[in-house]
Order: structure tokens, then C-alpha cells, then sequence
């Protein structure tokens, strides 16, 4: 029962939650690890996990996951079929839930120089990405399905799949890639709540659009540690997934820095031209037991 974090096209993962002084916790299979636990999950369970590399492949671009330890963090209610209330008001038996300090939370991840070069006449170095949640998603409310074995085409999450590597989604990412750089200006994205890059993650073997070709993912190695599930060496995969182009960048004239920058990458890229891997490690624990350890989450 595990999650899985992700880095996409030389990303960061980060929440949209705005909580500066949190500190995501690493991977230890210890209970201080779901600090990020949502509050409304005494009758659910807390997924963890951390992203140790990987390699992106957008447009133009190939960028490898050179900085580790991104995150995903996320409750799931209606745990084992036990009814929880916010999940049956938002029409599901089982739901993911959003936690305190955000879905997604990691150190900046470089964008290689040579990714965007020069545009105009200025030279865009030190150029750091974030991936986030198209949407903001409040804490403690529900942004998705939890199916036992995969009904749900476009699921959040799918335990079935992550526990036992199966072709077809696993986990569901609806988001929008942030380009830091004070050129860029604070609102350079590519994707948008009303365009989202949505990436069905796989732990099995994709079937993309020519001219990609199918490519596996890894189930990994189920280790017990205390109460909890650790699932260890984790790849999680796409190559059927399209990225639109550019909006809002640039300080002044965005429209032109918009379209350098898709030129520089080739967006929009359609599917069957792009390409995720991502390792990662995940672990899971019923929420009563962190409670009964002391956890210390909001």
C-alpha cells in the first residue's frame, strides 16, 4: 500500500501549500516519517515516499533526476472498508486525501544549462523547476479515487497495481511544471490547472503512440519494519503523456519568452515524444498506529 513520489522534466516536487517552515521528513521506515500525515486520517492510512533518481525525456529535452529526495505524501480514507465520511461525500468508497503541507514537497532540481540556453539576448543560468499540483488541492479533502484493483481507469492511486506491478495506472498526476528564474518572472509554467500535464504512472509495461515503443517499470522489494510496509527500489513509468506549451513567462514581452522557450524545448510535444522514469522508495502505516507512536503531524 504504498505511494510513490516523482520528479518530472528536471523537476522539484513541491506543494502549492505555502507552509515554508515544514521540513519534509526523508525515508526511514520510523513514524517520524508521516509528519506530513493528513490530520482526518484516524480511521485511514499514511503513505510516505521519496524519489531516489530517474531520467525525463520532454520535447527536445532529456533531463536525469540528479537531486534526490523529493516527496509524496498522502492519506487514504476508507482504509480496508472501513467508511469515512469525507470520502463518501465526495462519492467515493475509498479516497486519497490531500495532507497539511502539501502532495508534493523536495529540494530544487537544476534544469541544465543547456535545456533553455540563451533567449534573446540573455543567458538563462541557474534555471530550477518545481512540479505541482495542477490544482491547488485544500488539506484534509479528498482529490481522488482509491480502487482496489484498478477499475477506475483514471484513478489516483490503485494498490493493486503498486503491490503487485501490474500493466496499467498506478498513480494519477494531474500537474503543472514551475520555471524558476528571476528572467522568467514568478508565474512561468508549463501546464495549468485548466491544462494539466497528466502522467498515468505504471509500474508495469506501458503501450504508447509511435514513436515511442513500450518500456517496464519495477515493482521493487516489500520489506516489513515495525507496523509499517516499506516497498524499496520502485520505478514508476510513462511514455504516452503530452505537454502543452509555455504560458506567463518573462518579465516583459511573455509572449515571445513563451514561445523561446517552446522553441527551446519543443513544446507543445504530443504524445508518443515524452518519457518519464522515476525510482522511488514508499512506505505505509495505518494511522491509528502512528497516533499510538506519537506521531506529530497537524
Amino acid at each position: 500500500m504504498l505511494a510513490v513520489s516523482f520528479v518530472g522534466v528536471g523537476v522539484l516536487l513541491d506543494g502549492a501549500s505555502g507552509a515554508g517552515a515544514f521540513v519534509e521528513p526523508g525515508f526511514t521506515g520510523f513514524w517520524g516519517d508521516y509528519a506530513n500525515c493528513p490530520a482526518l486520517m484516524i480511521n485511514g492510512a499514511c503513505v510516505h515516499s521519496v524519489t531516489t533518481g530517474g531520467v525525463v525525456e520532454i520535447g527536445h529535452s532529456v533531463v536525469p533526476i540528479s537531486v534526490p529526495g523529493d516527496t509524496f505524501d498522502m492519506g487514504i480514507g476508507g482504509f480496508e472498508g472501513e467508511p469515512q465520511a469525507l470520502c463518501t461525500a465526495a462519492g467515493f468508497a475509498e479516497c486519497a486525501v490531500a495532507p497539511q503541507h502539501g502532495i508534493m514537497n523536495g529540494p530544487a532540481q537544476p534544469v541544465p544549462g543547456s535545456l533553455l540556453g540563451t533567449i534573446g539576448n540573455v543567458k538563462l543560468g541557474a534555471v530550477a523547476a518545481k512540479l505541482e499540483w495542477a490544482a491547488p488541492v485544500p488539506s484534509n479533502t479528498p482529490f481522488g479515487a482509491v480502487t482496489a484493483c484498478g477499475a477506475n481507469l483514471l484513478t489516483t492511486f490503485d494498490l493493486c497495481k503498486i503491490l503487485g506491478g501490474l500493466s496499467g495506472t498506478a498513480i494519477t498526476l494531474s500537474v503543472k511544471i514551475h520555471l524558476l528564474n528571476p528572467f522568467l518572472g514568478s508565474s512561468c509554467y508549463i501546464g495549468s490547472a485548466a491544462s494539466p500535464i497528466v502522467i498515468p504512472l505504471t509500474l508495469g509495461t506501458t503501450s504508447p503512440p509511435p514513436p515511442n515503443v513500450p518500456i517496464k517499470g519495477k515493482i521493487g522489494t516489500a520489506q516489513p519494519l515495525l507496523s509499517s510496509l516499506l516497498l524499496l527500489g520502485m520505478a514508476l513509468v510513462n511514455n504516452s503523456f503530452s505537454v502543452p506549451g509555455a504560458t506567463g513567462c518573462g518579465t516583459t514581452g511573455g509572449g515571445l519568452v513563451n514561445a523561446s522557450i517552446d522553441q527551446k524545448l519543443g513544446l507543445p510535444s504530443a504524445a508518443g515524444h515524452n518519457t518519464i522514469v522515476v525510482d522511488a522508495n514508499g512506505e505505509e502505516e495505518e494511522a491509528a498506529m502512528i497516533l499510538k507512536h506519537g506521531w506529530t503531524g497537524e
